[in-house]
């Protein structure tokens, strides 16, 4: 239990443990999603390279990059020490068809406008990270 500390400043304390203790999860996630991120970005290019359009391309690579980081940030990232549960991960799986198919209309899309293939999947980074952690977060109701 917290008390009032002797300059009454124990819910100050409360609140900078718990943004510590969120930054720490969100680099932790960062750094996950960059590993999963340069899986993704060389499946990608050499799809691209290959000839596949962006758009497919990106679908193959980010399906595999979100699977990764899935399963590598469930228990060391959030914290889920629950069973598999195969319900969890099918509905995250389904937000993930959802996404990826989105942000592969959006690649594909951009790099139709005239932006290079590479800078057009960077382009949907920020809305990516973003969505994709707090999806994690929700699924996996972290406990910290």
């Amino acid at each position: 239990m917290w008390h009032r500390g002797v300059n009454g400043l124990g819910g100050a304390v409360r609140d900078q443990v718990k943004i510590e203790r969120l930054a720490i999860k969100v680099a932790g996630f960062a750094v996950l999603s960059g590993i999963g991120l340069m899986l993704d970005l060389g499946v990608f290019s050499a799809l691209v390279h290959y000839g596949l359009r962006p758009g497919y391309a990106n679908l193959v690579s980010a399906t595999l990059a979100v699977t990764f980081v899935y399963f590598s940030s469930a228990k060391s990232i959030f914290r889920y020490h629950g069973q598999f549960l195969v319900p969890l991960f099918l509905l995250y799986a389904a937000y993930q068809v959802a996404a990826v198919l989105a942000a592969s209309f959006a690649v594909d899309r951009l790099a139709l406008a005239g932006y290079r293939p590479i800078i057009s999947k960077f382009m949907i980074l920020p809305v990516t990270f973003t969505t994709n952690y707090l999806f994690m977060n929700f699924f996996l109701k972290a406990k910290n």
